[in-house]
């Protein structure tokens, strides 16, 4: 039936050509046709050449072709009586085999002779015609059918090569028409001939503009039908037809390919597709072509899959009874990228944004990113919220999205594709590239755990190329949530995209969400699930009652008082986090005891935790969390200052037990270690660093700064259990240039050095009299309960500073740079703190609420306060326009906000009401806009979306580069000649 169905649209389409071709040779106004015809468009064609043709003179060919017309449309239009009530009609039979559907029984036949029927309409028609064909001199001969004395030439629709080849015109493909060829070697032909594609692009309607949003919807439909179709196949077809257009492609499912005829339009309520009964919402379709509800069955197997692995492994290396406690939710504050617009909110209504976002146009691809501690609960957080979505949509809940989570344990140095791959394998019907394509379509959100962990570490030195495909792929829509183990990454990306010259290409709003610790009546709830009292936590120290905020350590901390493992000691004990190491210790010493019931082992207690510290520094050294047994072995052998393991008996066979975890033999192919749980590793590092600082190997100290971001759990362990002074010499020595490897490890140096020197900081409750030297505090920085006598910060990044309260303190800033300072209301001598440039401070803010955004403003307050200030112009100096300032306080804004386009109104205000800068300078932000687009540093773009008109503005340059009021660059040069002139 398929083979009759093709026929079929070819007798449609010659019948039309003709007829086409006769009302050039009549006389009448020629009638535009497609690019592109199917057979909807060719059937309504023939139906309006028909009127056309049959006020021509009788006898005429044009009365002759629209009896054809009328009579083959009769026989169209008769249908398959014998097909169900919902086939009768000839192209509803037709699309529903095209869309793949089962072919009734006993209905080939009849269709056959439908087929028939048109063909001798159409061959009764050309009987008495005489055909001559005309040479022109080029390869391309002009075919005329002859009527009595008046020729009806089928040039350009069709043409005859000398070989006795025939071509009838099919569709455009970019930007060159497609033939249908017969009787020669080929089955479709590009015509040589220029004068014949001139003269056939003159009879079809005109191209679309690249903006229209029917082409837009267009091409968008083809890249997508291309991520579903059999790569082996030919590409996707297009074809225009009365309401819309259409395509035919064969989609890849698991018997091989399934041919389609699919048609789509942009409706009154934006893009559909036509099913078999009606016009509906093109997200449906994608639904349908993904197979939606098995899809989300099988993501639930997965997830719950991951579910009793996390469990188990619980079970297995920590010796934890099942969960016996409800539930908690976690809880985020969520801002903007610059820290912006705090809200607390449960990471359930956190869900609720992104289901928010994914279900509208908003131009920008929503980036969240998810931070928090080791052991604070982002991996339960998303892998619940991924499982409840899978589980709604298969039970047909609304019209929601899907999450699909995506594990990037194990995987380093694998590319997203990769990772997502892996992720959707089991669903057998999901690639990364249609998972990019239902992503941009609001129908599934990424939720990726731990994705720095695919990077290596320190090891990227261009974060921001980690997401670039993705973000291109999504073209300015689709959310994706990215958790990693610290905000490092976070940092390294924005970091990237500020130092760009040029500006990125990907359209993205960046929105934070650090995951909160519990309550202390959170705490409580949660441990007398397990049967412990408030009494209990009460009685712990101030730092541990403060750690038992982190779920896991809570959960740690129930599990050992429920088996009796914890013991109460007088205040001056090992601290929690102490006793679980020790914990973890005694577990896996069991395992190297020389019998099961042995009180000795192959490794006593020491010689576990140094075995396990090295295992940490080797981690860091390979970038990865996981190592491979031999180096397993290595660690051990260094822990015990042996040549070789075999030395202590038995212990190589052994040592295998210690949480190794077979993985996957097709990725890794032999057993693998890692920690448990990422606490461990944070604080066996912590371990190492000590051990290193304490013997006075500089080196090996300078060189674990620069390979790692360090976490919380690892900054506490070595500020904890070194001496401050050691300490604070060894951080005092640190000059990053000489342990700058590169680029990457430099702010990886300065972060950690940062946080170290934060911790010291606090735990001393003093500044160090020796100057802090290239360091990055990622963090606020609070020196308000703080004694300062004469510090220095040197080179050094700042995000937030708040300044010591009192007089008599001094501190310089040499060569910082600091982006917001806080001081108290009663603070009117500041004339401690000199050094300051305000040129690079976005934000000053004297408590508890007077902000200072305008560089004006905060020159002006830090001057009445008596600050020392190294930028200032001087009294003399002229006033500088209020344009350039705002220029100027505009630019250093979008370089925090770190991004290259902003979606604007019809009057070029900003449509995200957070964006508070963008209302400074209220007269000059529009002036600002147009003189950006004027110098080609920006371009205005036009988007689909609901409601008011808007625009996107994408920058051509990095914000950074644009402020910079003497670059090179010939644009930045004339942006700024126009706004000082």
């Amino acid at each position: 039936m398929q083979e009759s169905l093709s026929a079929l649209d070819f007798e449609a389409r010659f019948l039309a050509l003709l007829a086409l071709s006769t009302v050039r040779a009549s006389g009448l106004p020629h009638v535009y046709i497609g690019r592109s015809p199917g057979l909807g468009e060719w059937i309504s064609l023939l139906r309006d050449l028909r009127t056309r043709l049959c006020g021509t003179d009788p006898g005429s060919p044009g009365q002759r072709i629209a009896r054809t017309i009328t009579e083959a449309l009769a026989r169209y239009d008769k249908g398959i009586p014998e097909a169900p009530p919902e086939l009768r009609a000839t192209k509803h039979l037709r699309d529903h085999v095209s869309h793949g559907g089962a072919v009734p029984d006993g209905l080939s036949p009849i269709v056959d002779a439908l087929v028939q029927a048109i063909s001798d309409i159409i061959a009764e028609c050309l009987s008495g015609a005489a055909l001559t064909l005309t040479d022109d001199g080029s390869q391309e001969l002009r075919p005329v059918v002859t009527w009595g004395n008046i020729g009806v030439s089928l040039w350009p629709f069709m043409y005859v090569r000398s070989d006795g080849s025939w071509y009838v015109y099919s569709r455009y493909t970019g930007n060159e028409p497609d033939y249908l060829a017969f009787g020669g070697t080929n089955y479709r032909s590009r015509p040589r001939n220029g004068e014949l594609v001139t003269s056939l692009d003159l009879l079809l309607k005109p191209k679309r503009e690249p903006d229209d949003p029917r082409e837009l919807f267009r091409a968008e439909v083809e890249s997508d039908l291309k991520a579903f179709a059999d790569v082996v196949g030919a590409p996707p077809q297009y074809f225009d037809h009365s309401h819309g257009f259409g395509y035919e492609w064969g989609k890849s499912v698991s018997e091989g390919t399934q041919l389609r005829r699919d048609y789509f339009r942009v409706g009154p309520d934006g893009p559909e597709w036509q099913d078999e009964n009606n016009w509906v919402p093109y997200r449906t379709y994608l639904r349908k072509l993904a197979n939606w509800a098995i899809v989300a069955s099988r993501l639930r197997h997965k997830l719950e899959e991951v579910e009793r692995q996390l469990v188990q492994e619980e079970t297995d290396q920590l010796g934890w009874q099942p969960d016996v406690g409800s539930h908690r939710e976690a809880h985020v504050e969520v801002t903007e990228y610059d820290g912006g617009n705090p809200q607390r909110k449960s990471f359930s209504q956190l869900i609720d944004d992104v289901d928010a976002d994914l279900g509208v146009e908003t131009g920008q691809t929503q980036v969240f990113f998810v931070n928090g501690e080791a052991g604070i609960g982002k991996t339960r957080a998303m892998v619940k919220a991924a499982l409840n979505r899978s589980r709604e949509v298969e039970r047909h809940e609304g019209d929601k999205p899907l999450f699909l989570y995506v594990k990037s344990t194990g995987r380093v140095l694998d590319d997203l594709d990769a990772a997502v791959n892996h992720a959707v394998a089991l669903t057998q019907n999901l690639t990364a590239e249609r998972v990019k394509v239902l992503c941009g379509k609001g129908l599934i959100a990424l939720l990726i755990d731990g994705f720095d962990e695919l990077l290596g570490g320190a090891a990227y030195s261009d974060a921001i190329d980690s997401l670039q495909d993705w973000l291109n792929a999504l073209g300015g829509r689709g959310v994706l949530v990215v958790s990693a183990r610290s905000s490092y990454y976070m940092n390294q990306y924005r970091s990237s995209v500020q130092r760009a010259s040029k500006a990125i290409s990907a359209s993205v709003r960046h929105s934070i969400a650090q995951v909160l610790r519990w309550t202390p009546a959170e705490i409580v709830s949660f441990l007398g699930d397990y049967g412990v009292s408030a009494a209990r936590f009460e009685r712990l120290p101030a730092g541990d009652r403060e750690l038992l905020g982190l779920p896991f350590f809570a959960r740690a901390f129930a599990e050992m008082c429920r088996s009796g493992d914890y013991e109460e000691l007088a205040a001056e004990g090992p601290s929690f986090t102490e006793r679980l190491l020790n914990h973890y210790l005694v577990r896996e010493e069991r395992k190297l005891a020389y019998q099961m019931d042995s009180a000795s082992g192959l490794l006593n207690r020491d010689e576990l935790r140094r075995t396990f510290e090295h295992v940490a520094e080797i981690m860091v050294d390979g970038r990865e969390r996981e190592i491979d047994s031999s180096d397993l072995e290595f660690a051990a052998a260094t822990a015990l200052d042996i040549d070789d393991l075999d030395d202590r008996e038995g212990l190589r066979e052994r040592l295998q037990v210690l949480c190794g975890l077979a993985t996957d033999s097709t990725t890794r192919g032999s057993t693998r270690f890692r920690f448990q749980h990422e606490v461990f590793f944070d604080n066996f590092l912590a371990g190492i660093v000590g051990r290193h600082l304490r013997a006075g190997r500089v080196a090996a100290f300078q060189r674990l700064l620069s390979r790692s971001e360090w976490r919380t759990g690892t900054v506490s362990g070595v500020v904890e259990t070194v001496d401050a002074g050691l300490l604070i010499d060894a951080l005092a020595d640190v000059r990053l240039p000489a342990v700058q490897f590169s680029e990457a490890s430099r702010d990886t140096a300065a972060t950690n050095l940062g946080a170290m020197w934060a911790g010291v900081i606090r735990k001393t409750v003093a500044m160090p009299d020796r100057p802090i030297v290239d360091a990055t505090f990622a963090g606020p920085l609070d020196l308000s309960h703080t004694m300062v006598g004469n510090a220095s910060l040197v080179n050094c990044q700042l995000d937030s500073l708040t300044l010591p309260v009192g007089t008599g303190w001094k501190l310089h800033l040499d060569r910082t740079r600091v982006k917001k300072i806080t001081a108290g209301a009663e603070q009117t001598d500041l004339s401690g703190l000199w050094g300051v440039r305000h040129g690079g401070l976005v934000e000053l803010l004297i408590r508890p609420s007077r902000f200072f955004y305008r560089r004006s403003d905060i020159l002006e307050a830090l001057r009445a306060r008596g600050v020392g200030i190294v930028d200032a112009p001087g009294m003399s100096s002229a006033v500088v326009p209020v344009r350039v300032e705002a220029a100027r306080h505009y630019l250093k804004n979008l370089v925090e906000y770190a991004s290259s386009t902003l979606i604007l109104k019809d009057n070029h205000q900003p449509d995200d009401h957070r964006l508070k800068w963008t209302q400074e300078y209220p007269d000059e932000w529009k002036p600002f806009v147009d003189r950006l687009t004027k110098t080609k540093l920006a371009r205005p773009e036009k988007f689909s979306a609901k409601g008011s008109r808007k625009i996107k503005l994408r920058l051509q340059f990095g914000a950074a580069n644009i402020l910079n009021e003497n670059s090179d660059v010939p644009q930045v040069q004339d942006f700024w000649a126009a706004v000082k002139g």
